[in-house]
């Protein structure tokens, strides 16, 4: 297998892991989902079947890159590995923190099928979140964006390049500014003025330095 196609395979791959993973969150899917089974169906449990589809394309997608021949670009020398690695950390931390302000069991769909289950319960917006109000404490206070940013952060820092990983890398980080740019469209529908003001205090990615006055 030559090089570029190699590299043409790894970035079909994830060109199509991204566009299933896109149109899955489309509200044209989820009104189409909601006419089929319901609207109480979509709240209880759309979220949660989403994120079991996204961790199984993802897995399959892994799999598949990792099945294609790759060659090292660069392997830096222990103490650069160590600090690249302590970056990723940092960013894997930052990302989680995210979870402090926002109900983690809600955010991947477990609260809202577990509460129908037991309780027959069907709460929240047409997902089952229940959580209205626009979060702009903790990480958020920071950055609009502290998920993607995660990611991004532990996909650039990563020491060991290799051709597939460097085009993977590449292509992540424009997905998750894709990402963000697509959500504010959403967060700007909801929450309208009051996110428009957030968005000129807090910044999308990069953290800014507070002088003391």
């Amino acid at each position: 297998m030559t090089w570029y196609e190699a590299l043409g395979r790894v970035i079909l791959i994830f060109l199509s892991f991204a566009f299933i993973h896109s149109l899955c969150v489309t509200s044209f899917i989820k009104s189409q989902t909601q006419r089929l089974c319901g609207e109480t169906f979509v709240k209880v449990f759309y979220r949660f079947i989403y994120t079991c589809f996204s961790t199984i394309t993802v897995v399959i997608a892994v799999y598949l890159i990792n099945m294609i021949p790759d060659v090292y670009w660069f392997r830096g020398p222990a103490w650069f590995r160590w600090i690249m690695h302590a970056i990723q950390i940092a960013g894997l931390i930052f990302g989680t923190l995210s979870f402090k302000v926002i109900t983690s069991h809600e955010f991947v769909g477990i609260t809202q099928a577990w509460r129908y289950i037991t309780k027959k319960e069907v709460k929240g917006d047409a997902e089952g979140i229940t959580q209205t109000r626009l979060v702009k404490t903790g990480v958020y206070g920071f950055v609009r964006h502290p998920l993607y940013l995660a990611g991004i952060i532990i996909f650039t820092f990563e020491p060991n390049i290799t051709r597939n990983w460097l085009a993977v890398s590449i292509l992540a980080d424009i997905y998750f500014i894709f990402g963000a740019f697509m959500e504010e469209k959403r967060l700007i529908k909801i929450f309208g003025d009051e996110y428009i003001e957030y968005m000129k205090q807090v910044p999308m990615f990069l953290p800014r330095i507070r002088k003391n006055k």
